[in-house]
């Protein structure tokens, strides 16, 4: 069966995608970024459940087990392990359709951090050579550092969305010309 490795509560979001600003029943605000990449699905599959894929787009550093509970491990600033997904696991996949991971937040936030956020990924054929990719984080609470965490993250995605597309375009990022969010100076301060 092909979507054998859907956990049940995951099918609704993948397969009842709602519009940029709309929310889902009982699910609340989320954060939705979606482009179009010019590349195949498999190719944006890979990327985003490899570990080198994932280097090539997302961080310098990544550790991604492609198996439910195993891990999606991001690390943001090579020099600081806090800057990272350390521990987070994949909660469900469809090859090459979608997947899904725990998410956390940078340490400015520690509520957000420890708060049970989750991403979901779908990817979907235009044609042979580009595919539609949507990326949508849920979990959202309410509260001060919430919404902070939130504008975070809508900047946040977006950013990764523009990476994503400019590797299909320009080949993998160079990590010592490309700078992460972490380096910015409006979050070091905070």
């Amino acid at each position: 069966m092909r979507f054998a490795h859907i956990v049940p509560f995951l099918v609704v979001v993948a397969l009842a995608s709602p519009l940029p600003g709309q929310k889902l029943p009982g699910l609340g605000r989320m954060v939705r970024v979606e482009g179009d990449v010019n590349a195949p699905v498999s190719d944006v599959w890979r990327v985003f459940t490899t570990s080198e894929g994932a280097e090539e787009f997302f961080a310098q550093k990544a550790d991604i087990k492609l198996a439910i509970g195993g891990s999606y491990e991001i690390q943001f600033d090579p020099n600081d392990e806090r800057s990272g997904t350390k521990g987070l696991k994949i909660l469900s996949y469809a090859p090459e359709e979608m997947i899904s991971f725990q998410w956390n937040a940078p340490p400015q936030f520690p509520e957000v951090r420890n708060g049970g956020t989750w991403v979901v990924v779908e990817m979907r054929p235009i044609d042979s050579y580009r595919t539609h990719v949507a990326i949508t984080h849920l979990g959202w609470k309410k509260g001060a550092e919430w919404d902070q965490a939130y504008a975070h993250f809508q900047r946040g995605w977006s950013e990764l969305m523009g990476r994503l597309e400019k590797r299909f375009t320009d080949g993998p990022i160079d990590w010592s010309k490309q700078n992460m969010m972490y380096q910015q100076s409006e979050f070091r301060n905070r």
